[in-house]
């Protein structure tokens, strides 16, 4: 990790902020396999990124604190996905706002679940910010929502079962295992 700072002047704004320039070398090639003009592409492998900041971190330190703050994207990406986050259900804008009030308490719900029947957990580091390994909120549903099951009348009385594989049969084994522990 390498980089460099300087004070860009905004007129506009009347301010002046720091920006912060971080290379890092990499061991494959860039995305799009170019380089921009700004930099020789025959100098290997490298990210770069720009940063805007009124942190007073080193380079290093910030760079890791900015790929940190990446993981905030996915989580927004899945409440939009998942729970329908980004939806405007009405015209209404209380409405609306308890809609998305609704869809993050979901999303926290099914994590504090996940968590409490079993998430692996994971030390934090300079770049990694989520303390556990958590599925996705597709994953939750298909593995406990939907489970190949029939109608049967054995004896004229309507039963519900599940055709659950031993792996199902597990899951559902530690689950009511981690649930007794932690009520």
């Amino acid at each position: 990790m390498e980089g460099f700072e300087t004070r860009l002047a905004i007129a506009q704004w009347g301010r002046t902020e720091r920006v912060v320039v971080c290379r890092k070398r990499v061991s494959h090639e860039s995305r799009k396999n170019f380089q921009l003009d700004l930099f020789d592409p025959a100098d290997g492998h490298f990210e770069y990124s720009a940063v805007a900041t009124n942190k007073g971190l080193g380079v290093g330190a910030l760079w890791y604190f900015m790929a940190g703050c990446g993981a905030h994207e996915k989580t927004l990406a899945e409440l939009e996905q998942a729970v329908a986050f980004d939806a405007i259900p009405t015209n209404d804008r209380l409405a609306n706002a308890a809609w998305q009030m609704l869809s993050v308490l979901t999303l926290d719900l099914v994590r504090s679940f996940a968590i409490t029947t079993g998430a692996t957990e994971r030390p934090r580091t300079s770049k990694r910010t989520f303390g556990w390994v958590l599925p996705s909120l597709h994953t939750p549903r298909f593995e406990r929502i939907h489970q190949p099951a029939r109608f049967v009348r054995p004896n004229g009385r309507p039963e519900l079962r599940l055709a659950l594989t031993e792996r199902a049969c597990r899951r559902i084994e530690r689950f009511k295992h981690h649930l007794a522990r932690a009520s």
